[in-house]
């Protein structure tokens, strides 16, 4: 059986999550369970203050990062990151994919790469499933995701504000084809 194996990045309020958000709504419309996490970004006044990691599957969510809360703790930017949250929200939804279901992560990124557990849980469930996610644009500079990426053989492809439509059509499409649908 073949998997799907594709990897979105571009650059931040593209619409990467809104992307695989839909695909996965496509792909339980086939029948197919989703399992994983999505990240977002949470505003006040305007601003975005941090970022929010949810389990797709059952709806628990976490402070991932903020710009005030986890002081004292690893900083990517501006935001202080709650490793626990990928370690207790991000790690088990990764975990609980059934083999033959879609994996999404959102996203294999600066912040999900503390957790010591992020990597290897990626490592262990991919080989069973299918595999949506995103990754940050600097991916190629990190040996661990790079590696991941060559030994899954996963399609990388850039989203831009113009080309969202199409990258649908294009993950719908290749997921239709390993699942032996008619396209």
């Amino acid at each position: 059986m073949s998997y799907l194996r594709v990897l979105v990045t571009g650059p931040p309020g593209v619409g990467k999550t809104t992307l695989i958000r839909r695909v996965a709504d496509y792909a339980r419309g086939l029948g197919l369970e989703v399992f994983g996490f999505v990240t977002v970004e949470v505003r006040e006044g305007g601003s975005r203050v941090g970022f929010k990691i949810i389990d797709v599957n059952t709806g628990r969510e976490a402070w991932l990062a903020h710009v005030s809360l986890f002081r004292g703790g690893p900083t990517v930017g501006k935001y202080y990151v709650n490793v626990r949250a990928m370690d207790e929200v991000g790690v088990p939804a990764i975990r609980s994919a059934k083999p033959g279901s879609l994996l999404i992560v959102d996203e294999i990124g600066k912040m999900e790469l503390l957790s010591n557990d992020f990597l290897r849980a990626l490592e262990e469930v991919a080989p069973k499933v299918h595999f949506l996610g995103t990754v940050f644009t600097a991916y190629k500079s990190n040996p661990g995701v790079r590696g991941f990426i060559e030994r899954f053989g996963f399609r990388v492809i850039e989203l831009s504000r113009t080309n969202r439509d199409e990258v649908y059509g294009i993950i719908v499409g290749e997921l239709n084809r390993v699942l032996g649908r008619p396209i």
